[in-house]
């Protein structure tokens, strides 16, 4: 029996769809109380945190402090003699300096608040966890169905004109459709290694490629247009300046840099060690599931319902 921490949010919603396929599932949110996580937790084998413990989206200070909901599930864990402990971190733990193929012996070098939190959870993680095997994920640039920082705002500001990118969206990325974190996630519940980490890829490609195909996918031609990256930065610098601590910034100098820098994967070793593949190797394959709900994004919505005279598809009268 697997429990999944987090079941309500974007990722965990993948993961429990894709671990109920294989074996039996309980769902629960990450912010049940104690009460109903000491009931939820009874009799599990195998835990699975993917509960988004802070918002890329939004401008955040480094603390060195666990999530509260992190600590209240491995203590639930431990007094429930939990045998696992599956937490899905993220590859942006490594930063992003990396202008070649990360792998799981690259070096560790975080630049932004968020990345460093997600480090420091790990790290307190296998400290904290005594007799309770940890095995922690680490995917790459997660997409699918529901996803909440980048997408959706590239697409509300595409379906009404171009869109500027930082060197046009064309930086290599390693992508994991969100399902496939979630048969990860069985694989590490049950070949893991405890207090292993292991890098989850999917395919390379780039934002520019997913814009493209998900402006197809819904009906309106991309435009993706290119701006220096030091450009973008600087703009980026300005509005999180102007933005109050624990506020939504778009575009923050984090969402620069996971667009218009490197961020690709070897992801080799845990193939290996998990016996595990991803079964979603291009964008255009995920498609079909995802393009309802671009189409209901608020703007792309608006905009796909506008007469064709108004969004200027035709030519005006007496012509």
């Amino acid at each position: 029996m697997h429990l999944v921490i987090g079941a309500g949010e974007f990722l965990g919603h993948h993961v429990s769809r894709a671990l109920a396929a294989h074996v039996p599932v309980i769902e629960l949110n990450a912010d049940a109380d104690d009460e109903t996580l000491s009931d939820a937790i009874t009799g599990i084998e195998v835990v699975v945190f993917c509960a988004q413990t802070s918002s890329p989206a939004r401008r955040v200070r480094y603390r060195k402090t666990p999530p509260t909901i992190l600590g209240r599930v491995v203590d639930a864990s431990r007094a429930a003699r939990v045998r696992r402990l599956v937490h899905v971190s993220t590859a942006d733990v490594y930063g992003p300096e990396h202008f070649a193929r990360v792998n799981e012996k690259s070096a560790i070098k975080p630049a932004h608040a968020f990345e460093r939190m997600k480090l420091f959870e790990e790290e307190w993680l296998l400290g904290a966890a005594e007799d309770l095997e940890v095995v922690i994920l680490r995917p790459a640039r997660v997409f699918g169905e529901g996803e909440d920082w980048i997408l959706p705002r590239l697409m509300n500001a595409m379906v009404h004109g171009r869109v500027w990118l930082p060197g046009g969206g064309r930086a290599k990325q390693t992508f994991v459709s969100a399902e496939d974190v979630g048969r990860a996630c069985l694989a590490a519940s049950d070949r893991g290694r405890p207090g292993h980490r292991y890098l989850v890829g999917g395919f390379d490609s780039t934002w520019r490629d997913l814009l493209v195909s998900s402006a197809r996918a819904v009906g309106f031609a991309a435009d993706v247009g290119s701006i220096p990256y030091d450009v973008a930065y600087l703009r980026a610098l300005g509005m999180e300046t102007l933005t109050p601590q624990g506020a939504v910034v778009w575009p923050g100098i984090y969402a620069v840099d996971v667009i218009g820098k490197p961020h690709y994967y070897d992801d080799s070793y845990s193939r290996r060690e998990l016996t595990w593949s991803p079964s979603v190797g291009s964008f255009e394959q995920e498609m079909p599931a995802m393009a309802p709900w671009l189409a209901r994004l608020p703007e792309v919505s608006a905009a796909l319902v506008e007469p064709p005279v108004a969004a200027g598809v035709t030519s005006p009268r007496g012509r």
